[in-house]
Order: C-alpha cells, then sequence, then structure tokens
C-alpha cells in the first residue's frame, strides 16, 4: 500500500470538506448582503445573546456603520494606491472590466424585471456613476434604482432580498448556474 498517496488522498478529502463546510457556515459574503439588514441582525443577535439596552443597541449601530465607512474608506484608498501604480494601458483594461461587469448585471437585472430602454438607461447612469469613484454606498444606488421602478418591479426586486441571489459559492444562483471558489 502507498502510504504516501494515502496520505495526499486524506488531504485533500480533509480539505474539501473544510472548504464546503466553511462555504455552509459563512453564509452570503457581507458585501452582498444589505448593509443596514447586516447591522440590523448583528444587533438583534446580540441583544438575544447579552441583553442590550435600547441605548447599548444605538451605540453598537453607530460603531457598525462608522466602521462600515472606514473598510469602504479603506477600499478607495486602496483602489487609489493601486490605480497609480498601474500603466494607462493596465487601467483601461481595469475599466473595460468593471464596465463588461457592470453591463452584465444591467442585463440579468433588465431580463429579470423586465425593465423599459428608458429603464435601462436610467439604471446605466446610476451604475455608470458609482463605477466612477463617486464613492456611492450599495444602499444608495439600490435607493436610485428602485426610484426608476414600477410597482410590479418594485416587488420582484425587493422579493429577491439581501443574499438569497445566491446561496453562496457552489449553491445554485438564480438561472441555476453556480458559483464557484470558496467563501474566504
Amino acid at each position: 500500500m502507498n502510504t504516501g498517496k494515502s496520505f495526499r488522498t486524506a488531504t485533500l478529502a480533509f480539505a474539501v470538506t473544510a472548504v464546503m463546510a466553511t462555504s455552509v457556515l459563512a453564509g452570503p459574503r457581507g458585501f452582498e448582503q444589505d448593509p443596514s439588514a447586516f447591522a440590523d441582525q448583528r444587533i438583534e443577535r446580540m441583544t438575544r445573546n447579552l441583553d442590550l439596552t435600547t441605548e447599548q443597541q444605538g451605540e453598537i449601530r453607530t460603531i457598525l456603520e462608522e466602521q462600515r465607512a472606514q473598510a469602504l474608506q479603506q477600499r478607495e484608498d486602496t483602489r487609489a494606491r493601486i490605480g497609480a501604480l498601474l500603466t494607462s494601458e493596465q487601467q483601461a483594461r481595469i475599466e473595460e472590466q468593471r464596465n463588461s461587469r457592470m453591463e452584465r448585471h444591467l442585463d440579468r437585472l433588465a431580463d429579470r424585471l423586465d425593465l423599459s430602454e428608458d429603464q435601462i438607461t436610467q439604471v446605466r447612469t446610476v451604475m455608470q456613476t458609482k463605477n466612477d469613484g463617486s464613492g456611492m454606498a450599495r444602499d444608495a444606488v439600490r435607493e436610485q434604482i428602485k426610484a426608476v421602478l414600477t410597482e410590479d418591479q418594485l416587488e420582484r426586486f425587493e422579493a429577491r432580498g439581501p443574499g438569497s441571489k445566491r446561496g453562496g459559492p457552489g449553491a445554485p444562483c438564480a438561472s441555476g448556474k453556480t458559483r464557484g471558489g470558496p467563501a474566504f
């Protein structure tokens, strides 16, 4: 019996199991979840487990909001620092990739909500504003998109809720396709 091969097989099986367990336990990634819903869930859990007062809940909400703002600022700073190191050709490729990603997202949204051409144009403008480095938060983008929708479209848009569009890596999304990669 080849113990080296058995050890490698066992190690691989353990690694796959660990990644799968992490993916299942992790749930939706933070950036896919509505920030206010994330704070609400966290505060609710802490209140239940720690019996927080109303005052403590408010202070914790403030801390979570400040932390989120700092994280967004750090992300923008990192993007700017990396951008400064890239050649103009590399920056153009990144911009092209962002625009392509935005168009794919817009196409899925248009299909799912049956958007008119005028609505597509308005939503594209909102998305481009965010991509142009305006620092617009995800919830602000969502609110501007919601303002463009009819009542029926708004219901379908909201029905998907935070984190419901995809169940995490490897889980099927609305199209039936699966996402790859571990949740870390």
